[in-house]
């Protein structure tokens, strides 16, 4: 037993050990249920309605996540838990798949410990930004399936198998169908097949055509006209250039919730230094070279600073990888990996007691935190009570989750109203005409502070008009702790 613990089967084994043994502490208390989190699980019930993406429901990611999770509702029901279990399992890959890229470079505990930090900073996470139940499930399922490509490339440079290159360059097609974030990389695998171990004319066409199958299929099942592209340009360019994007930005890449983290923000910078200064030698090591091109490019959003306390902990698991394989001259290179497992685990452990309130619902239940979870609760069951299954309910500026809770529809592209999309995407004057020739049976205003977006409260700071357009057709019928319920006159 002691010798199969020192294989890389049995280190694998370990980790999912490990990782099951500390799952029951986060289980389920994980999120943001009233801001992103509760999208995604009202985006996929609402495809499995018929409506389609980009044309009938406002999607600002790739449809294959939203895709992938309708089919997992569809085949396990639409539960909180469905969901729950599809990030547990894609956690599972990428912590796998850091173990099997790390030992391409690196001795079998070194790559341990860097799985373990995996765990602790990415997996067992309790805010938004963890890869189980996550702000956006795009962004987990390119995770998963660009270090799936990245380790399949590794292996085609080492072994010239073309299955190797051919499965690179789907699992990367896989990847950008959810989410533009690793868009740079295949400009890799494309230097990789041509420069450094050239695939042939037809080896070139399998590739092009394992990387734009997953991509095509999702986008062309969609059946949307030329207009309807016309129109996802359009939003997207506006939400790029948002001026409140960029406060939001401003405010969260430098922005980290314990100081100390704050050294971790150094690391794409250090890699890209490192790199320069042993250029040659990286070079001479064609495997290595890729892998480090691949990281560098991959983490062109977090160049400046590595926000591990925001959305740059999905960058994190590779970038923490690359610096590990850096420095592993270090002497204490292990050492230093089991303080920062300390210190993540601390912070996981630390934060996990604050989401104490049990949510209990018809889909199932979750832990949050209480300030999220009592106006959930409240105004679900004020739906369930005093509204018909036929009603639409629009809840300002965001609260997807009770839609998806009561089963109650809300306007699908007008269903976010934080200061981005009502200001910047959108514009005040394009949203009150929708409601004017749109109005849903019910409006559900909720205190929720957007702060981060430059503006406040809906209705107060900004939306001024939207709220008083309420005041004049609906009729206030319920207002507690500052929530505000309206039901058309």
């Amino acid at each position: 037993m002691v010798n199969f613990l020192k294989t890389d089967k049995g280190i694998i084994l370990l980790l999912l050990l490990i990782f099951f043994l500390i799952l029951p502490f986060f289980f389920l208390h994980q999120g943001l249920l009233l801001i992103d989190t509760g999208r995604e699980f009202y985006i996929p019930a609402q495809i499995l309605n018929g409506k389609i993406l980009y044309k009938d429901i406002l999607n600002q990611y790739g449809a294959l996540s939203y895709q992938i999770n309708a089919m997992l509702f569809l085949i396990f029901g639409q539960k909180i838990n469905t969901l729950y279990f599809a990030g547990i399992f894609n956690s599972l890959v990428i912590v796998i798949a850091i173990y099997l890229l790390a030992r391409e470079f690196l001795n079998k505990l070194t790559s341990f410990l860097v799985s373990v930090l995996v765990m602790f900073s990415l997996v067992f996470a309790t805010f938004l930004y963890n890869s189980n139940l996550t702000y956006c499930f795009a962004i987990i399922y390119a995770l998963s399936s660009f270090l799936l490509s990245l380790l399949c490339l590794i292996k085609y440079v080492k072994t010239e198998n073309k299955l190797m290159a051919y499965l690179a360059c789907f699992f990367a097609g896989f990847s950008i169908a959810n989410k533009y974030e690793f868009i740079l990389y295949p400009l890799v695998i494309l230097y990789t097949i041509i420069f450094v171990k050239p695939i042939g004319i037809k080896g070139f066409f399998v590739s092009l055509f394992s990387f734009l199958i997953i991509p095509f299929l999702s986008i062309f099942s969609l059946g949307l006209s030329l207009y309807d592209i016309k129109e996802i340009i359009r939003l997207t360019y506006s939400m790029i250039n948002a001026p409140s994007l960029k406060i939001f930005f401003a405010k969260f890449r430098v922005y980290v919730d314990t100081p100390i983290f704050t050294i971790f923000g150094i690391l794409p910078i250090l890699n890209i230094t490192l790199f320069g200064i042993n250029f040659k030698k990286i070079y001479s090591d064609k495997a290595l070279f890729i892998f480090l091109s691949a990281v560098i490019l991959a983490s062109a959003k977090s160049f400046l600073f590595l926000n591990v306390s925001h959305m740059g902990i999905f960058l994190f698991p590779f970038i923490i990888l690359a610096s590990v394989i850096l420095l592993n001259e270090i002497k204490y290179i292990n050492l230093i990996l089991c303080a920062c497992i300390l210190l993540f685990s601390a912070e996981d452990f630390n934060s996990v007691q604050y989401k104490n309130y049990k949510l209990e619902t018809a889909k199932g239940y979750i832990y949050t935190f209480k300030k999220d979870g009592e106006p959930i609760k409240y105004v679900s069951d004020f739906i369930l009570n005093n509204t018909n299954p036929e009603d639409k309910i629009v809840i300002m500026p965001e609260g997807h989750i009770i839609n998806f809770i009561t089963d109650r529809k809300s306007d699908n592209y007008y269903y976010n109203l934080s200061p981005m999309f009502y200001d910047d995407v959108f514009g005040e004057k394009k949203v009150l005409s929708h409601f004017e020739q749109n109005p849903p049976e019910y409006f559900v205003i909720l205190p929720i502070n957007n702060i981060e977006y430059g503006k406040s409260f809906f209705g107060i700071d900004y939306a001024q008009n939207f709220y008083e357009m309420i005041n004049k057709n609906y009729y206030k019928i319920d207002e507690h702790d500052k929530i505000k319920i309206f039901r058309k006159k």
